[in-house]
């Protein structure tokens, strides 16, 4: 075996991680956590795969499903898509009676890349595949002192690939990557494969790797509207795809940049609504922050007419409203309800 896998399976073997999915890496269990793991904490992601497998406890289970009640299900996890794609997948699946069992097959699922096929691959089925995600790709980048990009991570992880334990071994690299050798302040001393890492003896581990340069995010404003009618409130939901795709939130106006002027909202209000523009007093107000942009967010009560177009929506609907509705929201619609129903 090769001399970092044995050393970095030993440390595995006494100390890994108790995760959920880990107790029973069946192809469903597997592939649900990959998923949920794309972009989000171990520690928010294992309530979420635990409520996803009481109520969806089979991939047929799954299938069946409205949509609907999947993104109710994944509300708050953020990265929506990954929902949309969960749903197809698992009525492929379905039709299909069974998983694809190899990398081809794996990689046809929506939403199934790379990295996850070889993890489902490795963890599921048993199969000898290599894999690299952010964590590993930093681990072998210090091993081998590489600031090349990760496409080269890929050579070295099956580099040290051992034979039969490959699921062991991807798992472990990972536990390495989020507990030990983290991109900041890395546990140097604690970690199992520092006799191995070039990075450490050449005294540059906090140089490997590079640190990503980002742009500053883009902010934009966002207005919705509150409306009640009889004890109901009005939802509108957004189209499939795109940001919050198939999720539902009150009536809203947006607008790119830090300001905008009132009579611009009244335009966009009047225009893709079909009624004036109303707006009352402020009930909510919050900066809402993605990886890839900023939202300044105002929940205002309407004191105008109900919407009589759909504008960007496909469709709107007076529901029953209270803080954990049987619908799918955003965390940021989520918030302002949260906020109207406790005045």
């Amino acid at each position: 075996m090769d001399p970092l896998a044995k050393d970095l399976l030993a440390w595995y073997d006494a100390d890994a991680r108790v995760l959920p999915w880990r107790s029973e890496p069946s192809p469903y269990r597997t592939w649900l956590s990959e998923v949920m793991l794309q972009q989000t904490q171990v520690d928010t992601v294992i309530p979420y795969f635990e409520r996803f497998l009481k109520r969806f406890p089979a991939v047929e289970d799954l299938a069946v499903a409205p949509l609907d009640e999947v993104l109710e299900m994944w509300s708050g996890l953020g990265y929506y898509s990954r929902a949309r794609n969960l749903h197809k997948a698992a009525g492929i699946v379905s039709e299909k009676g069974t998983f694809p069992f190899d990398i081809k097959g794996l990689r046809s699922l929506p939403g199934v890349g790379e990295y996850m096929a070889a993890a489902i691959a490795s963890i599921a089925y048993g199969q000898d595949e290599a894999t690299v995600d952010g964590n590993i790709a930093r681990v072998m980048a210090r091993v081998h002192a590489d600031r090349g990009p990760r496409k080269g991570m890929w050579t070295h992880a099956r580099q040290h690939l051992p034979p039969g334990r490959a699921g062991d071994y991807n798992q472990a690299l990972m536990d390495l990557g989020a507990r030990i050798c983290r991109p900041r302040s890395p546990k140097c001393p604690k970690c199992p494969v520092s006799s191995h890492c070039e990075a450490r003896a050449l005294g540059v581990v906090d140089e490997i790797p590079a640190p990503k340069v980002r742009k500053a995010a883009p902010v934009s404003q966002l207005e919705a509207h509150v409306f009640e009618r009889n004890g109901l409130y009005l939802l509108a939901r957004r189209p499939v795809e795109g940001l919050w795709g198939g999720l539902w939130e009150f009536p809203t106006i947006g607008s790119a940049g830090k300001h905008w002027a009132k009579d611009e909202r009244r335009r966009k209000w009047d225009a893709a609504y079909g009624v004036p523009h109303q707006a009352g007093p402020v009930l909510f107000e919050t900066r809402h922050v993605l990886s890839h942009r900023i939202f300044q967010y105002a929940l205002q009560r309407s004191t105008g007419e109900a919407p009589i177009a759909l504008g960007e929506y496909t469709e709107m609907r007076w529901v029953q409203m209270d803080p954990k509705p049987s619908i799918g929201l955003s965390a940021l619609t989520s918030k302002g309800l949260h906020a109207l129903c406790s005045q």
